[in-house]
């Protein structure tokens, strides 16, 4: 703690050598124009400024002490000395209660060597004296221990008054100087701690759903649509906080890195959608196929899409950027997404009937089949494609729809990381 100390005096000081610099150039009259006065105007504001700092810095270092001063004499004199600094008052109870629980070490000791000699006592009434001098030595050595605990209790007393002193002298210089965040600053603040904390939790369980039948899209569409306002509305209140001087401009630069990548994993999504769609498309018109030249054709199509390579055009990255900021305020994704999940819809007892189906008659065992890392606007499509290519013996189509899960994945991965930016940073 003194050491603690010694680093807020030095602060203190450096802030007051620079007020005096600061003071001197605002005394100089010889720079008399117009951006001379200008400068001397905003350096008498932040002169108050650096004031209210060295204040702070200067109350706390001598609250907390820049050294600690030893008490020495009896239990009694330390127990009854003046109040110092918390440092020196820290080291006074440290002392008391070292002292005591020696004491109370000796007594446990001496108490346990009498109670071994009565336990050892023969009943004879030619012993009794030899007895009662050890149920004397006991009884001593047990009053010795509690009145070590009431000192260990002392000494905690002085610990807490100690620090409940320190705290109210920072208390009193911090509520009531001109550094103090106003109720603007704080609800900004408190704003954006809420909002921060929402986005994450919300955008992750938004990730976690989406393996879920038929309803999964919708109630991630929905957390998500949730993850992305919070993080909107945390990243205009952290714009206002650094505006204002209240954070560093790296916390906004955190705050937009989250919904960079974001956006970034979006633009993954969007290609996989692309390539399980093009599969899902392939593959149905395959199940259709009534001659073999018409499934041939269709097989080499999907070859061909299995060759390709997925990459994300500037068009893919542009929808993928502009999408947080249009997908959370849609009326018609809602809407969509609520009448979805509405019950008594019978979307809840598809999903058990898909569920069913893909743990072979056992819904509950069709979940950890279900479950899928690819983005919640994904999941539902690779699992028809991966069904699909299974039961019509395609493998250009699952070679499709392991491309497109990887990818998906990844984009999964970086959205994820963007919704738990400030954890990770």
């Amino acid at each position: 703690m003194a050491k603690l100390g010694r680093t807020l005096r030095k602060t203190a000081d450096e802030l007051q050598r620079q007020i005096a610099n600061l003071n001197a150039v605002v005394e100089v009259d010889a720079w008399d124009n117009k951006s001379g006065k200008e400068f001397r105007t905003r350096a008498k504001g932040n002169l108050k400024k650096l004031e209210a700092a060295f204040t702070r810095y200067d109350t706390a270092a001598d609250a907390i002490g820049t050294s600690v001063t030893e008490t020495g004499g009896s239990y009694a004199d330390k127990l009854h000395a003046k109040y110092s600094n918390y440092a020196s008052d820290l080291n006074r109870a440290q002392e008391i209660a070292d002292a005591a629980l020696r004491e109370a070490q000796s007594a446990e000791d001496r108490k346990s060597a009498a109670q071994k000699s009565l336990d050892g006592h023969s009943g004879k009434k030619s012993d009794d004296a030899d007895r009662k001098k050890a149920e004397g030595q006991r009884d001593a050595a047990s009053a010795e221990v509690e009145a070590a605990r009431e000192k260990i209790g002392e000494a905690k007393k002085i610990r807490d008054e100690a620090a409940s002193r320190a705290c109210d002298l920072i208390d009193a210089v911090v509520n009531h100087d001109s550094l103090k965040d106003g109720f603007w600053d704080s609800l900004a603040k408190d704003i954006a701690d809420i909002t921060e904390s929402i986005a994450k939790w919300a955008g992750i369980l938004s990730l976690l759903v989406g393996w879920i039948p038929v309803i999964g899209q919708a109630l991630a569409g929905i957390l998500g649509a949730v993850a992305m306002i919070a993080t909107l509305i945390n990243v205009a209140m952290t714009l206002i906080a650094v505006l204002r001087g209240n954070e560093d401009w790296s916390e906004l630069g955190k705050a937009a890195l989250g919904l960079l990548m974001v956006g970034v994993g979006k633009a993954f999504t969007i290609v996989a959608g692309k390539f399980a769609k093009i599969a899902l498309s392939r593959l149905g018109k395959a199940a259709v196929a009534t001659t073999s030249k018409q499934i041939a054709r269709n097989g080499k199509k999907l070859n061909k899409i299995a060759g390709e390579k997925l990459r994300i055009s500037k068009g893919d990255m542009l929808k993928a950027l502009k999408e947080p900021f249009t997908e959370p305020f849609s009326k018609a994704a809602w809407a969509n997404n609520l009448k979805a999940l509405k019950p008594g819809s019978g979307n809840y007892k598809e999903a058990w009937g898909a569920l069913k189906v893909r743990g072979n008659g056992n819904g509950w065992a069709g979940m950890p089949k279900s479950f899928s890392a690819a983005d919640p606007g994904v999941a539902s499509d690779l699992k028809s494609v991966k069904q699909a290519s299974e039961a019509l013996n395609f493998a250009a189509a699952n070679k499709i729809a392991k491309k497109a899960s990887v990818l998906s994945a990844i984009g999964t991965g970086i959205t994820g990381a963007g919704y738990a930016i400030d954890t990770l940073l």
